[in-house]
């Protein structure tokens, strides 16, 4: 009798099945695990809803419109060649487009359905009418909807990342360690930054732990299947993220690694050319098509994205000019506090004597190492680090410092257990101090404040040119700076940025919204950052000065968001003492996102007391 073939999607299928059956287990065998998850899932998704319609970062907005530009020129010229043209616009970015394409199907499925696919178009004239036009022009319940979807899709992500730091510490040592490593992953402030803002870093992060899950099964085992699996984790982290490359060292560390182990032999173990070639191709196969550019114009698309991520990293963009050590200090105290850092700093040289032994724990420790020291590698070529950028080796950090708290427990209960409970209460201090601030941000409470005081023929007048930096309501009548183009004897021409908003009495907008981020920068000594030397203009200083000062027919009607150092006449900190402020502060500025959580969104409302000049319009109301 012969035998019934099997479906061809059988092996799939039957990991999945395994998988499912792994989880179960885990959540039937731990008591704790289930609240460790609804921790992770309450934390990454309180207040998920912030800034909606608008966006928390720049590359938040980027990864939602992407797919709706690649939609409007597919609309606007249904091609091959469109199609092409939507992915490539602007950025490339990887698997981001698949992910969060997904996510906006119901809402692109129902401009199809109502006649409105025209909307999208609004999304490929991004630069000729500013980066207004994306949010501007589409209805702000897609924004919300989409936005809404997006960032539950990301708090997903967060979620399955805690459980896979939960199974990678059982593994190495146990669950007891496990639980440590999936609680330190759900406090980690930088952690929760992420989850709470659509992007690329924490899908990324997921895949680059089931790496480290996969490259630790193999060790333990030696199947080609968990080496394949962990190939193809890397590949499709790399498509989201360049920076999850460290999956190569990390899985060519855990090949050499098998060779420990006392089951197999080192000549079985190093002798296989078949399982990395074709564990190379698998992971090679995730990443060219994890970049749709790469499928639709060729691996130029993917080498030219890689050169734009090394030449940016290695510009300022006007931010804190410091060294590198600073950078890194910096970032690692904002992403996990001061108690927490200093307790994966003490991990550290405990890693090195774990990673002598034959054990997974000594194996896992001599993963986070190597993954530690290609980070560092890595960031030592970068003139400034945000904490996302460092959150991945903390994490791996967390492993090893979750074993030895594990440990320590065993051995010395009376001592560990006091010492392990203040790390874990200050760390959840300082995380649940910034996760409560989403509820308070202050872009929002000037949104909210506008939105009650705006009358339907009111227009906000803002100076900055990115929508997602202005706490605006969707819908109102904005005067921006990427609309300044007018008409003079038939011809259009556009004024400066300086004379357009020197000429703000000829439009007197009802009301003025000033940020510290550009327009009250302005008023920053020259000398206190590198920032505020780019933006100097003296003649803008003295515009937003005299606005301020009453001069023109305004007043300022609320203010949000604690005063930066600039306008307080401080100093700027010692960078010493920033390092330790960021370790504290959780929301602390970040450098380089709009979203940066400190005093960089304070914020301005000033409204109109009178006629601007003589024979203007008199005030509504």
């Amino acid at each position: 009798m012969s035998a019934v073939p099997r479906p061809l999607l059988s092996p799939v299928t039957d990991r999945l099945q395994r998988a499912k059956a792994t989880v179960v287990g885990d959540l039937r065998a731990d008591p704790y695990l289930p609240s460790i998850l609804v921790l992770a899932l309450v934390l990454a998704g309180f207040w998920f809803w912030h800034r909606v319609p608008n966006f928390a970062t720049r590359d938040e907005r980027w990864r939602v419109i992407d797919p709706f530009e690649t939609l409007g020129f597919v609309v606007a010229d249904p091609s091959l060649d469109s199609l092409r043209e939507g992915v490539d616009y602007w950025r490339t970015y990887g698997a981001t487009m698949y992910l969060y394409g997904a996510v906006a199907l119901p809402a692109a499925a129902y401009l199809f359905l109502a006649g409105r696919l025209d909307l999208a178009t609004a999304t490929t004239d991004a630069w000729s009418g500013g980066l207004w036009t994306h949010w501007l022009e589409l209805p702000g319940w897609l924004w919300t909807v989409t936005l809404l979807a997006a960032r539950l899709t990301n708090v997903a992500f967060a979620v399955g990342c805690v459980y896979l730091a939960y199974r990678i510490g059982t593994v190495m040592d146990g669950r007891r360690a496990g639980r440590l490593a999936a609680l330190l992953l759900s406090l980690t402030w930088g952690f929760l930054i992420v989850a709470h803002e659509v992007g690329e870093d924490v899908p990324s992060l997921f895949f680059l732990l089931c790496v480290v899950y996969a490259a630790l099964r193999y060790v333990d085992s030696g199947a080609p299947g968990w080496f394949y699996g962990g190939c193809l984790a890397g590949g499709t982290a790399m498509a989201f993220k360049l920076t999850a490359a460290v999956a190569v060292p990390l899985l060519g560390t855990a090949f050499l690694l098998r060779a420990r182990r006392p089951e197999t032999t080192r000549a079985s173990a190093l002798t296989r050319p078949k399982l990395l070639v074709v564990g190379g191709a698998c992971g090679a196969a995730a990443v060219f098509v994890g970049y749709p550019g790469v499928i639709l114009g060729g691996v130029d698309v993917l080498t030219d994205r890689i050169a734009r991520g090394a030449a940016s990293k290695g510009s300022l963009h006007g931010y804190v000019q410091a060294p590198s050590w600073w950078w890194l200090l910096r970032g690692s105290a904002h992403a996990a506090g001061l108690p927490l850092l200093l307790a994966l700093l003490a991990s550290v040289p405990l890693a090195f004597l774990r990673a002598r032994e034959r054990s997974l724990a000594g194996a896992g420790a001599t993963l986070a190492l190597v993954g530690v020291a290609v980070y560092r590698v890595v960031f030592s070529l970068w003139s400034y680090i945000r904490p996302h950028h460092l959150l991945p080796a903390l994490v791996l950090l967390s492993f090893v410092l979750a074993v030895v708290l594990a440990n320590w427990i065993e051995r010395r209960p009376a001592v560990a257990r006091p010492v392990v409970a203040a790390l874990l209460v200050t760390t959840a201090l300082y995380a649940g101090v910034g996760v409560l601030g989403y509820a308070s941000q202050p872009r929002d409470g000037a949104t909210d404040w506008l939105a009650g005081h705006v009358d339907g023929n009111d227009t906000v007048e803002t100076y900055v040119t990115d929508p997602q930096e202005a706490p605006i309501p969707h819908g109102v009548t904005v005067s921006h700076p990427g609309n300044r183009t007018t008409t003079v004897n038939g011809v259009r021409v556009q004024p400066s940025r300086t004379d357009w908003m020197r000429a703000m009495p000829e439009r007197c907008p009802a009301f003025i919204v000033l940020n510290a981020h550009e327009s009250l920068q302005y008023l920053a000594p020259k000398g206190y950052s590198r920032r505020a030397a780019l933006l100097a203009d003296p003649e803008r200083a003295a515009y937003v000065r005299a606005l301020l000062s009453g001069d023109y027919a305004y007043e300022v009607a609320a203010r949000f968001g604690q005063r930066p150092r600039f306008l307080r006449a401080d100093r700027r900190q010692p960078i010493w003492r920033a390092v330790v402020t960021a370790g504290v502060v959780p929301r602390s500025v970040q450098y380089g996102d709009g979203q940066d959580l400190g005093t960089d969104q304070y914020t301005v409302v000033l409204k109109r007391t009178g006629r601007c000049r003589p024979g203007d319009a008199p005030l509504s109301g």
